[in-house]
């Protein structure tokens, strides 16, 4: 998986915990990087041109592959999304490992690589954050697919006792939000999600694909600071550090899932505020606010910051909730023990 994922470091530190060396591969530090700067800037070009030099890039991401697994021997190869994982080189890592699949885009929708979904017909488990990916992919035939979530690794984020003044000037306020966003229907459902807080202490940090849709929401304007560049997960921690809610709107392409990042805020210390889905009731019961309408939004984010100790007291149910059953610890215990059967 990518490298400056979150996940991956996520993922080794639960194997470790669980006694398992780990290491992160990502293909792009396999080959050169003339190759993958070259492969990055013409992908958007037709298919009618780039299938001249494509091919040749997937058959050198998988004999780099194979090369490293056959020398490395794992006995887990855990795969995010497709990785540009050939079927032909799923079955010949088969032979000496278990092959797990971690899903963050449906295969049946994502136009990323042709051989997303059929990769997953060799994997030992596959593991869906929705249940109705889930049920789409058994419906088809797909062996071994399960709905599970790593939720957060308290080495990455946590609650800070001590933050700079600097940090605090730039970040602290009531509601905060930092992401992209889209210039489909998507960005217009993230800023119209947002504008229900307008004349709120809220502030957000975006990319230049925001300044799409705050015309049609201008008072939203003066909450709104350019990201020039990507945040990390350090300061991304500090970040949530700084406000009381975090906002969160719900992917399009999740039908009943839970976003990721619901997990992070709580394990900043920060209450999440989440649009909702079937999921969420699964995980949390009644214990995470959720907005089921954009116009109850505002009336449901303005309850807890009036209330001080109600949000600390959710705050804190919400983390010791988690942390019996979602940290990477209890996630990779789970696959391990799913794995060995």
């Amino acid at each position: 998986m990518p490298q400056i994922y979150p996940l991956a470091e996520m993922l080794q530190y639960g194997f470790e915990l669980n006694g398992w060396q780990a290491k992160i591969v990502d293909y792009q530090q396999l080959i050169s990087h003339y190759i993958n700067r070259f492969y990055e800037k013409t992908s958007g070009l037709p298919n009618k041109i780039t299938k001249y030099w494509k091919p040749s890039y997937y058959n050198l991401i998988n004999k780099k592959y194979i090369e490293y697994c056959h020398h490395e021997k794992p006995d887990i190869i855990f795969i995010y999304n497709n990785q540009f994982f050939f079927p032909d080189t799923i079955m010949n890592l088969r032979k000496i490992s278990k092959i797990v699949f971690f899903l963050g885009d449906n295969p049946l929708w994502s136009k990323t690589f042709d051989y997303n979904l059929a990769i997953l017909k060799y994997a030992d488990l596959t593991i869906s954050p929705d249940s109705h990916w889930q049920y789409e992919l058994r419906s088809i035939g797909m062996p071994n697919v399960i709905c599970d979530y790593i939720g957060y690794s308290p080495k990455l984020f946590f609650p800070v006792p001590e933050i700079s003044q600097k940090v605090k000037t730039k970040y602290q306020s009531d509601i905060l939000f930092i992401g992209r966003n889209y210039n489909d229907s998507s960005g217009y459902k993230r800023t119209h999600f947002l504008n229900s807080f307008v004349g709120l202490d809220l502030k957000i940090f975006g990319t230049k694909e925001w300044e799409k849709w705050l015309p049609y929401f201008p008072k939203l304007k003066s909450h709104f600071y350019l990201m020039t560049q990507r945040i990390s997960h350090e300061e991304l921690n500090l970040a949530m550090n700084c406000t009381k809610i975090y906002p969160i709107d719900q992917n399009t392409g999740i039908v009943n899932g839970i976003h990721l990042r619901v997990f992070e805020i709580i394990g900043a210390g920060t209450l999440p505020v989440m649009e909702w889905r079937k999921d969420i009731d699964a995980i949390f019961g009644g214990l995470l606010p959720v907005v089921r309408n954009y116009n109850e939004s505002r009336e449901i984010i303005e309850y807890y910051i009036k209330n001080e100790m109600i949000r600390k007291e959710t705050i804190t149910n919400l983390k010791t909730l988690i942390e019996k059953k979602y940290t990477p610890e209890h996630y990779v215990k789970r696959i391990i023990e799913k794995t060995s059967k």
